[in-house]
């Protein structure tokens, strides 16, 4: 196994957001949330006059609306539509600014980019603070989620391979919800020595992996889990990205079903993961509530050097 060290990244990352400049001749598409880190975006149109700002919003199941003339309503569950609205941007950089979009949302963008060979940065703002539960137990640490919707596929990410529970590995991306990893392990019933749990370590403070592995106490010690368990930065989609590759040399031939629970920028680094490894991996995501204003403030800016770093892959039935 390479060090995580001696592995090319692609990551920009600014201390001061304000720094971040978007190229000429780009596209920014963005969603505005509860999350004051979502309203970076609305700082930018007055610096940079050249760029096209695109904003999402999200409405009912499997759409999202923008304000692109003739892509007011895109579909997100087949690519024709998908492809029109990338095509719509101009062939300039695509910026794809995560941190107010939900899974459903940017994944299929990411896939569509990636598949037509387009200049993409992937662009996440930190939150300062996770709001922390009025009343603190096992699993329930954060205050961070309404309730889970229940496992689905993300649209362009469904998966028709059905294995025995001895032919996949279950790799849950860790977050401080426990509720939702032992949702999924009873959704998934993985056999409990092929459990897999990654935390993100270093976390955005320092004691975060410690917060997410409390979290997550009462499902790893059912599964005896915790001896399985790896780690990738919090921050780095690239990170996790190689930390799957090591679960998948280890078990050769067999399927991959990443779980995600824990942060976007590993969240993105499974898409990624899936996007290169399409018919060993399955994404499992329980299409979780996410509450209002669960984050205050905005720490870093980090840019994700995407299409750098997956090269144009051939298009996959999804």
């Amino acid at each position: 196994m390479t060090p995580i060290g001696e592995r090319p990244l692609f990551t920009r990352d600014y201390d001061d957001p304000a720094r971040f400049e978007p190229a000429p001749g780009s596209s920014y598409i963005y969603g505005v949330t509860s999350e004051p880190r979502s309203e970076f975006a609305l700082s930018l149109p007055r610096r940079f006059g050249s760029v096209k700002f695109v904003e999402i919003r999200e409405g009912e199941t499997g759409t999202f609306e923008t304000n692109v003339v003739g892509h007011e309503r895109v579909p997100t569950r087949r690519r024709a539509p998908l492809q029109e609205f990338v095509n719509a941007l101009g062939d300039g950089v695509v910026y794809l600014d995560i941190t107010g979009l939900g899974h459903a949302t940017w994944a299929p963008i990411v896939r569509i980019c990636i598949e037509a060979g387009r200049p993409l940065r992937v662009i996440y703002l930190e939150p300062d603070t996770y709001n922390e539960s009025p009343a603190p137990e096992a699993g329930h640490i954060f205050d961070l989620s309404d309730r889970i919707e229940g496992i689905a596929p993300i649209p362009l990410f469904a998966s028709l391979d059905d294995r025995a529970e001895d032919e996949f590995c279950f790799v849950p991306l860790l977050g401080f919800e426990g509720v939702r990893f032992s949702h999924m392990l009873n959704e998934v019933q993985p056999l409990a020595k092929k459990v897999y749990p990654v935390i993100g370590v270093p976390g955005f403070r320092p004691h975060y992996p410690l917060d997410a592995y409390l979290g997550n106490a009462t499902p790893l010690e059912k599964y005896k889990a915790a001896r399985n368990l790896r780690f990738a930065r919090s921050n780095c989609p690239f990170s996790l990205f190689y930390a799957l590759e090591d679960i998948r040399d280890r078990y050769p031939g067999q399927q991959i079903k990443v779980g995600l629970i824990g942060t976007k920028p590993h969240a993105l680094g499974a898409i990624l993961f899936a996007l290169a490894h399409a018919e060993e991996v399955e994404i499992v995501y329980d299409n979780v509530k996410r509450k209002v204003g669960r984050t205050t403030g905005t720490a870093r800016c980090l840019v994700y050097g995407v299409s750098d770093f997956l090269r144009p892959i051939r298009k996959a039935a999804a």
